[in-house]
């Protein structure tokens, strides 16, 4: 018969060390830095602007607490509910161009054999300059008078432009700029992810007669999936507050035409001095752009799961 285990032995390790030991003790002191900066520089920011959004605050005169009035003037503020329309049709039409164009290119690339890395490493130069520079270069280039563009329009018998001041064409203009910046990222994401992906289900679909087409609808775009949530959280998330290419482009217009929600927020707090409407609208803004992160979760992340 087994002689039974002191009970010492029969306990788990994790069990067994006091937490006044220098091994219990160690994580605990190199993580609470890392939160008490994260603390300082994110948490009570974020609660004091939530508290200002409850107090009527215009610079001038001290905070006065008026609760959730600020929140129900936003539903009677016809300009929000314009600007969210501008934010959202700009992102949407933003987010499918950026997302098919860098997927065809990254699918492309993985195609050639010559200079791959090199072509790239060019695909990928936008993503890295600012965006403020790039929209005021991205201005002079489509100015109506001495712009490139329009030297290239006239050139082809057409009459000028006027890109950034045309009710018609100030949104594409600003659509234009943003995809030639962003729709690397999807060639860097998607990229990386081809290269990852097994031979082997590639190989016996050849075998079985699966088409090109075949092969990337039922492989490579399932495969794919993680990194395409991955792509439309972080591109939708920054294309409904988008704010730089906004403010160096159109600056708004013509009117407010191309007012997005950032840049009415921006209006609202610097030159109308309403700060605390304005942190009530961002507070709106951050709402919506977290149940739209949920919402693309739920929907690519179950239907991934259910294949």
């Amino acid at each position: 018969m087994e002689a039974q285990r002191p009970l010492a032995q029969t306990m788990p390790v994790s069990r067994q060390r006091s937490w006044s030991s220098p091994d219990a003790l160690l994580p605990h002191l190199l993580l609470w830095p890392a939160m008490i900066a994260l603390v300082l520089v994110f948490a009570y920011p974020l609660g004091y602007s939530f508290w200002i959004s409850l107090n009527a605050y215009n610079i001038t005169r001290p905070p006065v607490f008026v609760g959730l009035n600020n929140y129900a003037l936003i539903l009677e503020d016809g300009r929000v509910w314009e600007a969210f329309g501008t934010s959202l049709v700009f992102a949407a039409t933003s987010l499918v161009l950026q997302f098919v164009i860098g997927f065809g290119i990254a699918i492309l690339l993985a195609r050639v054999v010559l200079f791959r890395g090199l072509i790239r490493t060019i695909i990928i130069i936008p993503l890295l300059l600012t965006p403020v520079v790039l929209g005021l270069n991205w201005r002079l280039m489509l100015n109506l008078d001495w712009g490139i563009i329009n030297y290239f329009v006239r050139l082809l018998g057409f009459s000028a432009i006027n890109f950034t001041n045309d009710p018609h064409w100030a949104m594409a203009s600003l659509v234009l700029v943003d995809v030639w910046h962003n729709a690397s990222f999807t060639v860097l994401v998607v990229s990386a992810g081809l290269a990852s992906l097994p031979d082997e289900p590639f190989e016996a679909a050849s075998i079985d007669g699966a088409s090109g087409w075949q092969k990337l609808w039922y492989l490579t775009i399932p495969l794919l999936r993680p990194l395409i949530l991955v792509i439309l959280l972080f591109r939708s998330y920054e294309l409904v507050r988008v704010y730089d290419i906004v403010y160096a482009v159109t600056g708004g217009g013509p009117g407010r035409l191309t007012e997005t929600i950032s840049f009415h927020i921006f209006n609202r707090m610097f030159n109308g001095f309403q700060v605390g409407y304005a942190s009530a609208v961002s507070y709106v803004l951050f709402a919506i752009c977290l149940a739209w992160c949920v919402l693309i979760i739920k929907i690519v992340g179950t239907h991934g799961a259910n294949d």
